[in-house]
């Protein structure tokens, strides 16, 4: 391996054209940055410089090393501020993951936004999948933080911060008997009309969410169809075949041939998310998203 202060030296003789120069560049004197140059000439088995009359100039093999060391010392003047920069949180990676119906919501990428904001050196990887393969990536450690319907099971070592609880709203299509409704309408209204929900198997939180929010009113929902993704549940209310109770977000996705309607219930109808990342970890970026959800 060369040295690097070999390839230093090799730079200031080939930019001075002198040796001379260059030991007087390099504070030394010129025997020892001659001999410098001769044991790297050695050491790599080919003449790096062409003795001129006034001075030396580099050979082919030597612009060649010389391109080649000044990238080498690039990168390692760069190394120390690298290395304070990751310590601090201010670049690398941060793996964060979410389900279908948060990324819905307009918190995630303002959170995304102020990060980059402020860490614009952080490369941010998302992930979407359902809430079981979070919980998963998070204790494998593949994923940072994620962010879920509900709060992580107890006992995994994970903490759970309640970020916000989005209301949930009924959506009806165009020419369903509810849909002309003035007001906020009854949950317990619901129970005669089919169901089109978000597959359990996808959105497992919210589909508990949602059916527990039922079973309060007083009633076990009628599900005709699933859907694999909760926005393509709006295509199949759009055509009529039922409705669905969604996250207030929903609305900005899709209002055509959907009516939109609050819900009313003893107990609020609501969808709340959390932020799931495991106790110990010590991770500076995370940390840095943690300060902003607060």
């Amino acid at each position: 391996m060369i040295d690097i202060h070999k390839l230093n030296a090799f730079i200031a003789v080939v930019e001075e054209s002198n040796i001379s120069r260059a030991a007087v560049r390099l504070n030394m004197q010129q025997p020892p940055l001659t001999r410098i140059i001769k044991n790297l000439e050695d050491e790599l088995d080919t003449d790096l410089l062409k003795r001129l009359p006034r001075g030396v100039e580099a050979t082919e093999a030597g612009k060649a090393l010389y391109q080649e060391a000044l990238t080498i010392l690039a990168h390692a003047q760069a190394i120390p501020k690298r290395v304070q920069n990751i310590s601090k949180g201010l670049e690398g990676q941060i793996n964060i993951g979410f389900t279908n119906s948060v990324g819905l919501h307009s918190f995630l990428p303002a959170l995304l936004r102020n990060f980059r904001e402020v860490f614009s050196a952080v490369s941010i990887h998302l992930e979407e999948d359902g809430s079981s393969s979070l919980i998963d990536s998070i204790i494998n450690e593949k994923n940072d933080i994620v962010f879920l319907r509900k709060p992580a099971p107890i006992g995994l070592g994970l903490t759970s911060l309640h970020v916000l609880d989005e209301p949930l709203i009924v959506a009806l299509p165009n020419n369903h008997p509810l849909a002309e409704h003035p007001d906020a309408i009854q949950l317990l209204d619901l129970e005669p009309y089919d169901f089109v929900l978000y597959r359990r198997l996808a959105g497992q939180d919210l589909f508990d969410n949602i059916l527990a929010s039922c079973y309060q009113a007083g009633f076990s929902p009628k599900i005709v169809q699933e859907a694999p993704r909760l926005t393509s549940s709006l295509n199949l209310i759009a055509a009529g075949i039922g409705l669905s109770i969604v996250p207030e977000a929903i609305r900005d996705f899709w209002n055509k041939q959907i009516i939109y309607k609050a819900l009313k219930a003893d107990t609020p109808c609501i969808a709340p998310i959390y932020a799931v990342y495991k106790q110990a970890a010590e991770n500076i970026r995370l940390k840095h998203i943690l300060n902003l959800l607060a």
